[in-house]
């Protein structure tokens, strides 16, 4: 149940972060996404690590998002600050995102090639969607972009499930959400 829970928190983020972006209010999406997170720390017994990661997640997100828009793969719309950097919203997605790697994703702690395959072919699929939802361009020849942007981040998303497992070791029940742990299931 904790999971899934993970997952829908998730999921519910990526929407609010995409969608209001796609409707130009980007700050509701950051707003609802930021309320997303406060409840999964909330709810997760290990705060400060999950703030740790999602920090470390927030500033490898921007450093790669940032790397693509530099070499011209990607345009984001609205542009973010500076025009280099990613905008707010993308950020907060990388932070959101490393709240599923101790939770619904944990299966990968040890599979990082799994994880890099996966991530190889999603990552593209992402953005694809973000394209088609008007909040991002790639750039032609748009799979020599989508190439490049799924090598970063089949680098990138193992590196952070690396640290994942460095900040929550133990067994998964260890970072089950309050409400789903056993403790606080009625039997």
């Amino acid at each position: 149940m904790s999971n899934l829970l993970n997952f829908l928190l998730y999921e519910a983020g990526w929407l609010a972060c995409m969608g209001g972006a796609a409707a130009g209010y980007p700050e509701l999406g950051i707003a609802c996404t930021t309320l997303l997170i406060i409840l999964h720390l909330w709810l997760h017994p290990r705060r400060n690590q999950q703030l740790l990661l999602m920090a470390v997640a927030a500033i490898a997100g921007m450093l790669v998002d940032s790397l693509l828009i530099a070499a011209g793969v990607l345009n984001f719309t609205p542009h973010g600050p500076l025009g280099v950097l990613p905008p707010a919203w993308m950020t907060v997605l990388w932070a959101q995102f490393a709240n599923t790697f101790p939770n619904c994703l944990r299966w990968l702690y040890h599979r990082p090639l799994l994880a890099a395959s996966l991530t190889f072919a999603g990552a593209p699929a992402t953005f694809l969607g973000g394209q088609r939802m008007g909040v991002v361009q790639i750039a032609e020849p748009q799979l020599a972009s989508l190439m490049l942007l799924g090598s970063l981040w089949a680098v990138t998303v193992p590196l952070l499930i690396w640290c994942s497992t460095r900040l929550h070791p133990g067994p998964p029940s260890a970072d089950h959400y309050r409400c789903c742990s056993q403790s606080h299931q009625i039997t």
